[in-house]
């Protein structure tokens, strides 16, 4: 079977023979030098996937044939507010979470974060935008993690969930395991701190609005470590 998935902005209609076109033909034809006859995977990221043969391969663009459609089922949706760190801290995270199968990542302002100046913030956004696009075809994956506007923390925890929400803490006496062995969410909210961790009164401000702390375990976890540990095991409980 392909080991190749590539991006689609348009789903094919019906059985049609259909081309692709522009960057991801590029792809398809020059990079991962794929061949008539070869199948190869496409998604949407909208949670399709869909099979195809590749029929022919034209200067300009690939000629496909459309051959199984498979929906990707999420059963818990998982929405991450990371708090902004170093931009390769921030950039490894986003990849690592579109691989996870992460619904949302939520860019925090927060106390301790890493400032982004305003004139850059589009420029981030779509790079932001861009990793999480280029991890879902490395996954092959169905659902392309939407990356969101940084909010301040208050603004953030005021957001209408209808699921489970935690945020991740080091001198919680509550840990992960306890919680993810119980009925699972349909929806899980959780905050993470940036390099350096959450201020007093941001502690008591997550409190307030219904946030439970938990920990990962005595030891200091770099943010990239906890992060994705949480993740994880959120995921393998709940997801799959």
């Amino acid at each position: 079977m392909t080991s190749n998935q590539f991006f689609i902005n348009r789903w094919p209609e019906g059985k049609k023979r259909f081309c692709l076109e522009g960057p991801e033909h590029h792809h398809l034809s020059r990079v991962a030098r794929v061949k008539p006859g070869n199948m190869v995977w496409l998604s949407d990221g909208q949670g399709r996937r869909l099979l195809v043969e590749v029929e022919a391969i034209e200067p300009d663009r690939t000629w496909l044939r459309p051959l199984e459609t498979v929906e990707e089922t999420v059963r818990t949706r998982v929405i991450l507010g990371l708090g902004l760190t170093r931009p390769s801290v921030f950039e490894f995270i986003i990849q690592k979470a579109a691989e996870l199968g992460v619904w949302e990542v939520q860019p925090l302002l927060t106390r301790r974060s890493q400032p982004i100046p305003a004139d850059r913030l589009e420029r981030k956004i779509q790079r932001w935008e861009k990793i999480a696009r280029e991890a879902l075809k490395q996954c092959k994956g169905g659902s392309l993690t939407i990356i969101g506007r940084p909010l301040t923390l208050k603004e953030a925890v005021g957001r209408k969930i209808a699921g489970s929400k935690f945020y991740l803490s080091e001198d919680s006496p509550r840990y992960f395991r306890d919680i993810l062995m119980t009925d699972r969410s349909d929806e899980v909210y959780l905050l993470t701190g940036p390099e350096g961790g959450w201020a007093e009164e941001e502690i008591a401000l997550m409190d307030r609005a219904g946030f439970q702390g938990l920990s990962l375990g005595s030891r200091i976890l770099r943010t990239e470590t906890a992060v994705l540990s949480a993740l994880s095991l959120i995921i393998h409980f709940w997801n799959w």
